[in-house]
């Protein structure tokens, strides 16, 4: 009877850290999906963020030597 008690109260302790442990790594993959936007760049095609990029005429960049490539090339 004594075993049967401690199985159980094994299980009950599996199943409880094993939700914590789901819930923790689904925050995580949430934490990710909510990461700064990316965009590219016109000239070379690298992605970077959209925050540290060039913007111009509804156009990336990813450097001023870019965006001026783009301009003298047009």
């Amino acid at each position: 009877m004594r075993i049967l008690v401690l199985i159980a109260i094994g299980l009950l302790l599996y199943f409880i850290i094993g939700n914590y442990l789901r819930r923790q790594k689904v925050e995580r993959q949430n934490d990710a999906v909510s990461a700064e936007k990316m965009v590219r760049c016109h000239h070379c095609g690298l992605h970077i963020l959209e925050q540290e990029a060039i913007a111009s005429q509804g156009e990336f960049y990813c450097s001023q030597e870019h965006l001026e490539a783009e301009q003298n090339k047009s």
